[in-house]
């Protein structure tokens, strides 16, 4: 029998299954106050962002600088009796202090990146997008709702290819081809997400080159260890390997393990400092038309397509209509006619074009 918790987590799942992937929610306005003395602004600023990487390892930069911007400083009354020269008070989210925290760890396989998001008190926490390689298609990435559940730390790598089955391990360190960090995840295939001893293939635009797992830069996926260690897993102190170069695996107790979704969507809504826009991928493993009906590796409700109607569909339900309905078929249309895939197309830019057009 699943334990309470086990069951928990499997409806955590299906609840951020029906959401819509990749969608920021509003920023958390609770916030706590923390107060930091320094010798200047500058320097303060630089204590906060160890303070946060250090309890929140995966903060993006974009985070720390939006909580740097809440500064409200005080000046003491006599600087010649110390060398603290300001106060400086900031409003951090109370979400990235609690002792334990739950992440979703969301990756679309034709966009090759990973969208992280913090659970949090019913609601879901946009945290950071990282770029990734994925499956090729002779050893494709599968989509599905899985849950973590093993972390091994200096990792050694067999190849996985049969005619190679004689061949040496290739031992742990920087060589190794899964990196510093493995997050396990996928049970039937023995996929995961891990580290890189190749870092200019992230650099690529199209990027399905690995055996099947996801390969993570090495700088985040060196964050993701330190915050799991940290944060996430609880059911025993494993702060020990932040700084470790032994070999060690470990499995996850129920109230460690923390939900990845992987999708493959060939297409993008979504938002950023300029504006909405739309974006296409490459169906790279050349899905479209074909019947997932006796596919045991891949969840279908997860493989989504890029049609006109889908476009319209989740742009009316995420942006509502802010560009009349005959106007959003035409630049639609227009989009699947002439857009390039891995570019960004904002909606409003298209709306002035196409309202003014006779």
């Amino acid at each position: 029998m699943k334990s309470r918790y086990s069951i928990f987590l499997a409806l955590t799942i299906l609840i951020f299954s029906a959401k819509v992937f990749s969608q920021p929610s509003e920023k958390k306005t609770s916030t706590i106050p923390y107060t930091i003395e320094a010798g200047s602004l500058s320097e303060a600023d630089e204590k906060l962002s160890e303070y946060l990487l250090d309890r929140f390892a995966i903060l993006s930069d974009k985070w720390i600088a939006d909580i740097a911007s809440t500064q409200k400083t005080e000046q003491v009354s006599d600087p010649s009796k110390t060398d603290v020269l300001y106060k400086v008070t900031y409003q951090i989210p109370k979400s990235f202090l609690v002792d334990t925290a739950k992440i979703l760890w969301e990756l679309n396989i034709p966009q090759f990146e990973s969208h992280i998001y913090q659970l949090y008190d019913r609601d879901t926490i946009y945290i950071d997008t990282w770029p990734n390689v994925v499956g090729r298609p002779t050893d494709k990435t599968y989509t599905g709702n899985y849950n973590a559940f093993r972390i091994r730390n200096w990792p050694s790598w067999k190849d996985p290819d049969p005619d190679k089955k004689d061949v040496a391990a290739t031992p742990p360190g920087p060589g190794n081809p899964l990196g510093l960090f493995v997050v396990h995840y996928d049970e039937r295939s023995l996929r995961y997400f891990h580290g890189t001893n190749k870092p200019g293939v992230l650099k690529k635009k199209l990027r399905y080159e690995s055996h099947g797992c996801v390969r993570n830069d090495n700088d985040n996926i060196k964050k993701m260890k330190q915050f799991i260690l940290k944060r996430v897993v609880k059911s025993k102190d494993l702060t020990s390997w932040v700084n470790s170069k032994k070999s060690m695996t470990f499995d996850f107790d129920d109230v460690d393990k923390f939900p990845v979704r992987i999708i493959y969507k060939t297409y993008e809504l979504n938002q950023d400092e300029q504006g909405h826009y739309v974006q296409f991928f490459k169906d790279i493993y050349n899905y479209e038309g074909r019947d997932f009906s006796r596919d045991n590796w891949n969840d279908a409700s997860l493989i989504t397509f890029t049609t006109k109607a889908n476009i319209i569909n989740e742009y009316n339900s995420k942006y509502g209509w802010n560009i009349p309905k005959e106007k959003i078929e035409e630049i639609v249309d227009y989009l699947l006619k002439s857009g390039k895939q891995y570019e960004k197309y904002y909606f409003e830019d298209l709306r002035e074009q196409f309202l003014t057009k006779e």
